[in-house]
């Protein structure tokens, strides 16, 4: 529990993303979502949590004015700084954390609107055991590998998590862990992917199934009617 005493964690919000699954006209984290941009509802919890020094809200170029807008009439008292993303999620990530000044970063989706203090608190309790830790729940349906249409065969879901964020870091571990991003056959598809690829042992904490990504308008419905629920 170090890192809850010493408020050396700053938490990168990843805003930069299109939403072309969500078929919206604005970018996804600008979607409203019960009144609100859906990047506000996580920005507001991690600011609330005693750990976090500061927010890092990584946003699309053309969406940079607007961000400052609205997180000025949040009227949050840590600091806050807004940056620009760029053309693949670990690019936007990297500039977020380039602009981090902590020991550790704390890594957000934007689009998990859900995120608890007690999420966050999982996470930052695992650093004290490894340099890298992502949140995650235990795969609870059956899991089949499949070619085209046909199911081939049943995997198991004992030794398979569902990866959420928040994910935590050593700031210094993953800024060099960036440098492999190039070199992979495709972008990864998350920063501890690449901690993996530098040798850097991966822990698990925590998350929540209410913790869910919005990708789809779907999603998007059965957030509203959650967070209805929730009032």
């Amino acid at each position: 529990m170090k890192k809850l005493l010493n408020m050396q964690t700053d938490c990168i919000i990843v805003a930069a993303g299109s939403g072309k699954r969500l078929g919206a006209k604005t970018p996804k984290a600008f979607v409203s979502l019960c009144g609100k941009p859906l990047f506000v509802h996580s920005l507001l919890v991690f600011a609330r949590h005693r750990s976090i020094a500061s927010m890092i809200l990584v946003a699309p170029m053309a969406m940079m004015k607007k961000a400052r807008s609205i997180v000025s009439g949040l009227q949050i008292k840590k600091e806050i700084i807004i940056v620009a993303g760029g053309e693949h999620r670990w690019q936007s990530v990297k500039n977020g954390v380039e602009a981090a000044a902590g020991t550790w970063v704390l890594v957000h989706d934007a689009a998990r609107p859900f995120v608890t203090h007690r999420i966050v608190t999982s996470v930052i309790a695992a650093s004290a055991r490894y340099d890298a830790v992502i949140a995650a729940t235990p795969e609870v349906d059956t899991v089949r590998r499949f070619i085209g249409d046909r199911a081939m065969e049943t995997l198991d879901r004992t030794a398979i998590v569902r990866v959420q964020t928040p994910q935590i870091f050593l700031r210094d571990k993953l800024l060099a862990a960036f440098e492999l991003a190039r070199s992979l056959a495709s972008p990864p598809a998350d920063e501890a992917m690449l901690m993996e690829a530098a040798g850097i042992p991966v822990g698990i904490a925590a998350g929540d199934p209410l913790n869910f990504k919005i990708t789809t308008k779907e999603d998007l419905e059965i957030a509203e009617a959650l967070c209805k629920c929730r009032g």
